[in-house]
C-alpha cells in the first residue's frame, strides 16, 4: 500500500521509542519515499514577493486573505528577548519533542501497525486564500501553510494568521508539519522564530495559564527554567510563534489566558496562528475584534476531483487495473458529489475497494457510510477472531445503539469531545471499549503530559452525524411521540440547518417512512421559509462565493448580509437540505409542496452534491410537475456541475433561464455543456430571458449556440456579458437580431469585442429590434472615440 489518509480525530498514541502518533484525519495522502512524492506532483510556481518554486499535488492551492492588520506590521527584532532566559535549552527541548512525537502519524485507530513519517505526506489538500480589496475577492495559490507566514506587499510581516477548514480536512496535520519544519530547520520562513509553541486547545484546562499549557503539553519537567521565566520571556517578544489549534474545540472562558491572548491583552508582540472549523470563524472574529482581525486567512478546502483520482492511483501503486476500475466507478457517482473531498472517507473507500471490487457506488452518501461501518465491523471481527457469519454480533449492535444516543445528544449540545464519564453515561464500560476497538470512537491517550485524562471523540464529525441520524430515525418510528420530537428538535428552519447532516442521514435511514420528516419540512416551509418571500417568487440575490460559503457553514449571515440577501440565503439553504433529504430517502411525496411550490428552481454557489441530487430528483418528478417550472436559475459554480441538469430543460415551460457563471464555455463543442444546451433550446418556445454571462464562452461555443438561439423568436432579454474572449464574433452576434425581433435587452459588455464587432451588432440592432430599450456595450474597446462611434451607430434606436 503506497498511500494513506488521515482523519481529524486528533487522536494521539505513544509508540515504541516514545514517538507520538496522531490518530488524526487531517490530511491526505502520503508516499513511502520522498522521490515518490516528487514523481506525482506537478511543478507549480507562485509569483509574488518571498515566494518559492515548490512541487505540490495537482490542483492543490493555497490562497491568502490579503488583509491589513489594525496594528503596525513590524519585522521581528533580534534583540527583543531577555538575555538571561535559557533559550538554547528551551529550543533543544521543543525540537527534541517535535522530532520524536510529531514526526510520525497513525491514521487508523483500529490498525496501530500503520504509521507514516510526516515528511512523506503527499499533501493534496487545497489551501485557499482570498484577498478582500474593495469588496472583490482575489485568489492566489501558495504551496503550504508555512508560506502564509511570508511577507506580502500589503502585509510586510503577518502577525495574526487564521487557518480554517472542515473536520478532517488537514488543519492539525498542517500544524504538526509546521512545528516539525521549524525543528528540522527546513524552512527559511520559520527561521525568524526562536520558539514555536503549538497548543492543542482541546487539552487546555479551565484554570490553566498559557505558560502552564506550554509546560503541560510541550516541555519536559526538568527544563532549567520556571513558568514565570517563560512568561517574562514571552512579554514583548516578537520572535515567538504561538499556535492555538482547534478553536472550535475550546469553550471560551472569560479571563482565561487564551481569551486574553486572542484579544491582545497578553503577549501581543508574539505571532499568533489559530486553526478552527468554519462554524466558529465568526465567533473567533468577534472575540478578536477588540484587538485586531487576522491579517492572513487560510482556508483548507479538501481534495479536488483531480486530487481524488491521483490519490487512488497512488494508493494502488503496482495495480493500475484496480485503480482504474475504482476511478471509473467513482467518476460516474461519488466524485461529482464532492463526498470524497474529505481524506478519511477517500482512504476508507480505497481500503474497501482493495478488499472487495464488486462494491456498488452511487451518489448517495448514506449507503457509503453504511458500507464504511460494515467494513470496520468485518475488519474488527477478523482481527479479533469474532464470528460474524450470523450477522452483527450482539455486543457490537448494543454498542452502536449507545453510540447513537451519545452522538445525538452531543450534536444537540454542540459537543464533539467527551470525557470518559460522559461516554460511560450513555454507553457503559463494555460498549465504550467495543466502540474504541472498532475505531468508531477515538481515545485521546494522555491529552495532558502532567495531568492525563482520557477524552473521546467520533472518528469524524460526519460519523457522529451518521450515528445521530440512526438514533433520530429510530425515535421517529414511534408514532405516539414523533410530532413532539420534531417540534422539539426541528422547530425552525434554523434548527433544521444546525442539524442538517443528521437530518439527511435520518431521512436516508427511514426511506419511504421519511415522509414524517418531510411533512414537517412542508409545515416549516409554509410558515417560515415561504413567508420570507416578499413577492410571488422566492428571493434571489448575487453575492460572493466566500460570503455564501462562510454563512452556509458558520451561520453568521446576519452580520453582513443585506435583508434581501439574507432572505435568499435562508431560502436556498433550506431548499438544499430538503432536496438532499428527498434524494437520500427516495421519498418524493412532498417534493411539489416544497421544491416546486412557486415554479422556481434556483441555486447559487451550490456544490456538486446538490446538483447530483437535483439531477436525480428531476428524473423522478412526473412530467406534468416539471412543466410547472417557469424559472430556472443555476448560477455561480466552480465547475460545470449544471451540465446533467441541462438535459431536462425541454420538459419545463421556462420563461427565464439563468446560467450565469456556470462554467459552460471551453469544453468539447460536440459533447460539452454548450452542445447539450443547444439541443434543448429549440424546445423552450416560451423563453423570455436567457442569461449566459460570465461563462468563458469562446467563439466556437457561440457558433454551437447560434442556430438554436435564432429559434427563440419571443426572447426579450439576452445576456452574454463577461465572456471576455468573443473578439471577432461580431458577425455571429449580429445575426441574432434578425430572428429575435422582440429583444428589449441585449448585453454584450465586457466581451472583448472590437470596434468592427460593435458596429456590426449595433447596426443589426437598429435595423431589426424596434423594441430595444437597453443595449449594454461598454468596456469592450479602450479608445473613447471607438466607443462613441458605436453609440453613434445606435442613434437610430427610439429613446
Amino acid at each position: 500500500m503506497a498511500l494513506l489518509a488521515l482523519d481529524q480525530g486528533r487522536d494521539t498514541q505513544v509508540l515504541d521509542g516514545g514517538r507520538e502518533c496522531y490518530n488524526d484525519g487531517d490530511v491526505v495522502a502520503f508516499s513511502e519515499t520522498e522521490n515518490a512524492v516528487t514523481q506525482i506532483t506537478n511543478p507549480s510556481q507562485v509569483s509574488g514577493q518571498g515566494n518559492k518554486v515548490i512541487n505540490i499535488g495537482p490542483n492543490s492551492t493555497v490562497t491568502i486573505f490579503h488583509g491589513t492588520s489594525d496594528e503596525p506590521n513590524t519585522v521581528p527584532g533580534i534583540d527583543s528577548a531577555p538575555e538571561d532566559f535559557p533559550l538554547a535549552e528551551c529550543q533543544d527541548s521543543l525540537k527534541s519533542y517535535f522530532k520524536t512525537r510529531l514526526s510520525y502519524l497513525q491514521p487508523l485507530a483500529w490498525n496501530e501497525e500503520v504509521e507514516i513519517k510526516i515528511e512523506d505526506i503527499f499533501t493534496t489538500v487545497d489551501l485557499v486564500t482570498r484577498t478582500q480589496q474593495g469588496g472583490n475577492i482575489k485568489r492566489r495559490a501558495l504551496p503550504s501553510t508555512v508560506d502564509a507566514l511570508t511577507a506580502r506587499p500589503d502585509c510586510p510581516q503577518p502577525r495574526r494568521i487564521l487557518i480554517e477548514g472542515n473536520a478532517g480536512i488537514g488543519k492539525t496535520t498542517e500544524v504538526s508539519k509546521l512545528a516539525l519544519d521549524w525543528a528540522e530547520g527546513r524552512s527559511s520562513v520559520l527561521e525568524k522564530y526562536d520558539l514555536v509553541f503549538p497548543i492543542a486547545l482541546r487539552k487546555v484546562g479551565e484554570s490553566q495559564s498559557l505558560t502552564n499549557c506550554i509546560f503541560d503539553q510541550l516541555l519536559p519537567e526538568d527544563v532549567p527554567f520556571q513558568e514565570s521565566d517563560l512568561e517574562t520571556y514571552l512579554k514583548g517578544n516578537d520572535r515567538v510563534l504561538i499556535i492555538l489549534d482547534g478553536f472550535d474545540e475550546w469553550v471560551i472562558h472569560e479571563g482565561h489566558d487564551v481569551t486574553k491572548l486572542l484579544t491582545g491583552k497578553i503577549f501581543r508582540d508574539c505571532c499568533l496562528l489559530v486553526t478552527t472549523r468554519p462554524s466558529h470563524t465568526s465567533q473567533l472574529h468577534r472575540l478578536m475584534r477588540a484587538y485586531m482581525r487576522p491579517d492572513t486567512q487560510v482556508e483548507i478546502t479538501g481534495f479536488s476531483q483531480d486530487n481524488i483520482r491521483t490519490y487512488v492511483h497512488r494508493f494502488f501503486t503496482g495495480d493500475e487495473a484496480k485503480a482504474a476500475a475504482l476511478v471509473s466507478k467513482m467518476d460516474s457517482s461519488l466524485i461529482p458529489t464532492g463526498i470524497l473531498a474529505t481524506p478519511i472517507l477517500l482512504l476508507l473507500t480505497c481500503m474497501m475497494w482493495e478488499e472487495k471490487q464488486d462494491l456498488v457506488f452511487g451518489g448517495r452518501i448514506f449507503p457509503l457510510y453504511d458500507e464504511l461501518v460494515s467494513f470496520t465491523i468485518r475488519r474488527h471481527c477478523v482481527r479479533n477472531n469474532v464470528g460474524s457469519d450470523k450477522g452483527i454480533p450482539d455486543s457490537i449492535r448494543d454498542a452502536f445503539l449507545c453510540a447513537g444516543a451519545l452522538a445525538f445528544n452531543g450534536l444537540i449540545e454542540n459537543r464533539l469531545v467527551y470525557s470518559k464519564d460522559d461516554v460511560v453515561k450513555y454507553c457503559g464500560e463494555d460498549s465504550l471499549q467495543e466502540l474504541v476497538l472498532l475505531g468508531i470512537l477515538h481515545r485521546q491517550q494522555s491529552p495532558s503530559r502532567l495531568n492525563p485524562s482520557d477524552q473521546f471523540s467520533f472518528s469524524h464529525k460526519t460519523m457522529q452525524e451518521y450515528f445521530a441520524g440512526l438514533h433520530f430515525a429510530k425515535r421517529l418510528q414511534d408514532e405516539t411521540t414523533e410530532k413532539s420530537i420534531l417540534n422539539t428538535y426541528l422547530k425552525t428552519a434554523q434548527s433544521v440547518r444546525d442539524l442538517e447532516n443528521m437530518v439527511i442521514f435520518a431521512c436516508a435511514k427511514l426511506g419511504p417512512e421519511a415522509d414524517v420528516i418531510l411533512s414537517h419540512f412542508v409545515k416549516i416551509y409554509q410558515e417560515e421559509v415561504e413567508h420570507s418571500s416578499s413577492g410571488r417568487r422566492p428571493p434571489f440575490s448575487y453575492f460572493s462565493h466566500s460570503e455564501y460559503s462562510k454563512c452556509r457553514v458558520a451561520g453568521n449571515e446576519e452580520e453582513f448580509l443585506s435583508p434581501f440577501q439574507l432572505a435568499f440565503f435562508r431560502y436556498q439553504t433550506y431548499m438544499e437540505i430538503a432536496l438532499l433529504c428527498f434524494y437520500e430517502s427516495g421519498c418524493l411525496s412532498r417534493v411539489e409542496n416544497i421544491f416546486l411550490a412557486k415554479g422556481v428552481i434556483q441555486f447559487s454557489y451550490a456544490g456538486p452534491r446538490v446538483y447530483n441530487a437535483l439531477e436525480h430528483v428531476l428524473n423522478e418528478i412526473p412530467p406534468r410537475s416539471l412543466r410547472s417550472i417557469k424559472s430556472l436559475r443555476l448560477v455561480n459554480t466552480t465547475q460545470c456541475f449544471v451540465s446533467p441538469v441541462i438535459d431536462y430543460l425541454k420538459m419545463m415551460s421556462l420563461s427565464e433561464l439563468d446560467l450565469c457563471d456556470a462554467c459552460l464555455g471551453g469544453h468539447d463543442p460536440n459533447t460539452g455543456p454548450c452542445a447539450r444546451l443547444a439541443q434543448q433550446l429549440p424546445y423552450l418556445t416560451s423563453l423570455r430571458k436567457l442569461v449566459l454571462s460570465l461563462n468563458n464562452l469562446l467563439c466556437s461555443d457561440l457558433r454551437v449556440l447560434l442556430p438554436p438561439l435564432k429559434m427563440l423568436v419571443d426572447l426579450e432579454e439576452l445576456d452574454l456579458a463577461g465572456n471576455f474572449e468573443l473578439e471577432g464574433c461580431g458577425k455571429e452576434i449580429s445575426e441574432l437580431p434578425c430572428s429575435l425581433r422582440n429583444l428589449k435587452v441585449l448585453k454584450v459588455h465586457l466581451c472583448g469585442l472590437s470596434l468592427e464587432d460593435g458596429l456590426q451588432i449595433a447596426t443589426a440592432v437598429v435595423q431589426y429590434c424596434p423594441k430595444m430599450k437597453d443595449f449594454y456595450w461598454y468596456c469592450n474597446v479602450t479608445d473613447q472615440m471607438d466607443e462613441r462611434e458605436v453609440w453613434d451607430a445606435l442613434s437610430g434606436l427610439k429613446s
